[in-house]
């Protein structure tokens, strides 16, 4: 427990020390607003300050952080070896028992024997939807197709 409490704080301290603080300090105020008759000037940098220059410092302390709290806090493998004692094999031997075949007849089965043939199939006109709903008639030529035939 005391382990994982040193590494926490390690941790947090390596995440922010790499971070910049507010431009006003730690006790900084928020700016009193604009005058009412002046335009809003425009500024160049958000929260993570211009081009987030105060984001990545803190980014890479929590990544580099975390890499050593990873390290340390997880177990190392705990390696368990076992003997084990295996008797000797007891070997049987089994009588030889020596049988006569059995002859039978062969059974003949005539199987169906399948053929493919090419047949000629005759053009023709054919609808075809358009994409605007309308129908077209189209020529569609004759084309030769494989067919399976079953022969007994």
């Amino acid at each position: 427990m005391k382990k994982l409490l040193v590494l926490v704080v390690v941790a947090a301290t390596a995440a922010g020390a790499f971070a910049r603080p507010p431009k006003g300090g730690m006790g900084h105020r928020p700016p009193p607003p604009p005058p009412r008759h002046h335009h809003n000037p425009h500024h160049h940098g958000g929260r993570w300050g211009r081009g987030g220059e105060n984001f990545w410092p803190g980014f890479v302390g929590g990544v580099v952080g975390g890499a050593l709290v990873r390290s340390c806090v997880t177990p190392a493998p705990v390696v368990v070896s076992h003997t084990t004692v295996a008797a000797a094999p007891v070997v049987v031997q089994q009588p030889v028992v020596v049988q006569q075949p059995v002859v039978t007849a062969p059974v003949v089965v005539s199987q169906p024997v399948v053929q493919t043939q090419n047949v000629w199939v005759e053009g023709r006109y054919v609808d075809q939807l358009q994409s605007n709903g309308s129908v077209v008639r189209v020529w569609q030529p004759g084309h030769y197709e494989q067919r399976t035939v079953t022969v007994q």
